[in-house]
C-alpha cells in the first residue's frame, strides 16, 4: 500500500451527499477537509447547475467503495482510485477541483444530465459511451469471485465446477444481489442482464452486511474488495471466494466524464497525463494495492501486455 504523507479526512458516507468547498487554481489537497454542502436534486434535470459551472471546474464524484475509494476511517483518501484522483489534480492545477459523496447510480444518472461530473474507476461500456466519454485505463479490478461465508462454503463446492450461469438460472432459491448500474466484466454482465436477479444495493457495505447477516447467499465480487470490508467487519466476518468458469481477465477500469465538450476537454489532458505517470513506481504500487499475493503475476503481467498500451 501506497502511504501518503498526509491524511485526506472525508466526510462519512453515511451522509447521502457532501460537497467539498472548491480550491480556485490548485489541485485538490490529501489533506481538504470535505464539508457538509448543499444536496443537489435527486429528480430533476442538473442543466441549471450545469449552466453554473465554469469551464475550468471538475467535480470528482466518488462513493464508499474500499479499497478503491475509501470515504471515512483512518484509511480515508488511501484508496486505488483516490490516489489516481489526487496525481490527476495534481496535475490539472489550471483546474477548480471539488469530491462530491453520493451513491454509485445516482453518479450515473448525473452523468446521464450532462452533469460536468468525472468519475475514476468506470468501466467501459456500450451503453455508457452514449453518455460518458473515457479515459486511457487508469487500473485493474481482479480477480472476480463468488463469496460466499465460509459456514456455506460446502454447500457451493458441491455445485462444482461452479458456474454463475448456473447458479442464477438454476438455483434461484440462492439468494444474491447486485450494485446498482454497476459494469463488472462483459460476459458476467451479459448473464446478469439475461437473468436478472431479484436484489440490487447501492453501497458496498450494503450488501456485505446482508451477506453476513444471512439475508444473501452469494455475492459476485473481486477478491480485494470482499478483502478489505472482511476486515473491516472484525472477527465475525468469515468469508471465501471461490472461482467461477466464467472468471474473466482483469477488468480495465477508467476515468468517465459526462459526454459534454467540457467532458472531451478533460479526457484529453487526462490522456496525455496518463503515459507519463503509468509508467512510474509510484502509479504501479497504487494498482497492486491491497491485491493478494497470488494475484500479483497475473496483474503485473497484464500491465505490461495490455494496461499500458491500451487505449
Amino acid at each position: 500500500m501506497l502511504a501518503l504523507s498526509r491524511s485526506l479526512r472525508l466526510a462519512s458516507a453515511a451522509a447521502l451527499l457532501c460537497l467539498t468547498a472548491s480550491t480556485s487554481g490548485q489541485a485538490e489537497a490529501p489533506d481538504a477537509d470535505l464539508r457538509a454542502g448543499p444536496s443537489l436534486p435527486t429528480d430533476k434535470p442538473v442543466s441549471g447547475q450545469v449552466r453554473k459551472q465554469v469551464s475550468k471546474q471538475v467535480t470528482w464524484a466518488v462513493y464508499d467503495a474500499a479499497p478503491y475509494m475509501i470515504t471515512d476511517g483512518p484509511e480515508a483518501g488511501m484508496g486505488i482510485s483516490d490516489q489516481v484522483r489526487q496525481i490527476l489534480t495534481e496535475r490539472l492545477d489550471d483546474y477548480t477541483h471539488s469530491v462530491l459523496i453520493v451513491p454509485f447510480p445516482r453518479i450515473v444518472s448525473f452523468l446521464k444530465q450532462g452533469a460536468e461530473w468525472c468519475f475514476v474507476g468506470g468501466v467501459r461500456t456500450e451503453e455508457r459511451d452514449a453518455f460518458a466519454y473515457f479515459s486511457r485505463p487508469t487500473g485493474m479490478f481482479y480477480p472476480l469471485r463468488i463469496l460466499v461465508r465460509a459456514d456455506r462454503r460446502a454447500r457451493f463446492e458441491a455445485l462444482a465446477p461452479l458456474s454463475l450461469r448456473s447458479l442464477v438460472e438454476e438455483h434461484p432459491d440462492l439468494r444474491t444481489s447486485v450494485l446498482r448500474s454497476r459494469a463488472l466484466a462483459p460476459r458476467v454482465d451479459a448473464i446478469l442482464r439475461r437473468s436478472p436477479v431479484p436484489q440490487a444495493h447501492s453501497e458496498f457495505g450494503e450488501a456485505f452486511r446482508m451477506l453476513q447477516n444471512d439475508r444473501l447467499d452469494y455475492l459476485v465480487e473481486f477478491a480485494n474488495i470482499a478483502a478489505y470490508y472482511e476486515k473491516s467487519f472484525g472477527p465475525s466476518a468469515s468469508w471465501v471466494g471461490l472461482p467461477m468458469t466464467e472468471d474473466p481477465e482483469p477488468v480495465l477500469s477508467r476515468v468517465m466524464c459526462s459526454r459534454t465538450p467540457w467532458g472531451r476537454a478533460i479526457i484529453d489532458r487526462i490522456d496525455a497525463i496518463l503515459p507519463e505517470e503509468r509508467v512510474t513506481d509510484r502509479y504501479r504500487r497504487i494498482v497492486e494495492a491491497w491485491s493478494a499475493e497470488e494475484d500479483l503475476g497475473k496483474l503485473r503481467a497484464v500491465y505490461e501486455s495490455s494496461f499500458l498500451s491500451s487505449e
